[in-house]
């Protein structure tokens, strides 16, 4: 069943919900590894793998493809993925006929930016081994949108045969240090993200690294040579001002283009939760990685 954005909107308020979702950014429930059990369970076939203990689980759709999505979740970076995630990596492999990798990739405040992104980088590496032949693109939202920004930033700078030439990103977290004074003007809109508790799950993930350091956020990174990209944001959260920093940043590349999708009255990660509104952007973005 799907939802208006409306009506999620105003339950988000009356529960207080970016409360209750940034305390447990900060302070994490215990680790269930939910969706690495329901995707063992789904009907698609798969390998999974494992990469210094995290999973690395690709789904095969029907027809043979060369069409290859590393897929990296949102939740602050220290929550674990939710079955709306797996919901749209099944409808990427089912509807358009791509094979998609899911890396459960190490979450904090346990470990940080130091060893999720050299990790995510060694997972992808697999994957470039694994499939020599085919063609990458990476998919991510709110934090695992911020992750993937800085792993294609990571690639383009290492030696490698084969790096990602499409990446999708939705709502993404790309300034840990929240500095843009626009994200404060837009807190009271923000249904999702509380900006003080997000900030301690920011600082959670960068460890010891500076939260400017591009590891943890990825627009004091350089954008040149990344392909193509797709960003899909609302603009009631506070993450959209820096949407529009990534915008002006890449614009002044080179050998990178971008795509911006601003929706509208729309809140954060809109596009991973069963909304109405949502469906046509996951869709989007299907059509993009053909």
């Amino acid at each position: 069943m799907r939802y208006s954005a409306k009506f999620v909107k105003n339950v988000f308020k009356v529960i207080n919900m970016k409360k209750l979702v940034g305390a447990t950014m900060v302070d994490p429930p215990r680790r269930r590894h939910l969706i690495s059990r329901q995707l063992s369970q789904t009907d698609i076939p798969q390998k999974i793998s494992e990469i210094d203990g995290q999973q690395l689980i690709t789904l095969f759709p029907k027809l043979p493809t060369k069409r290859h999505v590393l897929y990296l979740h949102g939740g602050g970076y220290a929550l674990e993925a939710s079955p709306f995630h797996k919901e749209i990596q099944e409808r990427f492999v089912k509807r358009y006929n791509l094979k998609v990798s899911y890396f459960d990739y190490p979450l904090a405040p346990e470990n940080t930016a130091e060893k999720t992104v050299p990790l995510t980088k060694k997972a992808f590496q697999q994957l470039a081994y694994l499939y020599p032949d085919d063609c990458f693109c990476l998919f991510g939202d709110s934090a695992g949108g911020g992750l993937a920004m800085s792993l294609a930033q990571h690639l383009r700078d290492i030696d490698l045969p084969k790096r990602p030439k499409k990446i999708a990103l939705v709502s993404p977290w790309l300034d840990a240090s929240l500095s843009d004074p626009r994200s404060q003007e837009l807190q009271a809109k923000d249904v999702l993200l509380e900006k003080d508790l997000l900030a301690a799950a920011g600082a959670n993930y960068a460890g010891r690294l500076s939260l400017t350091d591009p590891l943890v956020s990825p627009i004091y990174g350089n954008f040149d040579r990344l392909g193509e990209l797709l960003v899909v944001a609302g603009t009631d959260e506070i993450l959209y001002p820096d949407v529009l920093r990534l915008q002006e940043q890449v614009r002044h590349s080179q050998g990178t283009t971008m795509r911006l999708e601003v929706v509208a009255d729309m809140m954060h990660d809109f596009v991973v939760y069963p909304l109405k509104e949502s469906l046509p952007y996951v869709d989007q973005i299907g059509e993009f990685y053909q």
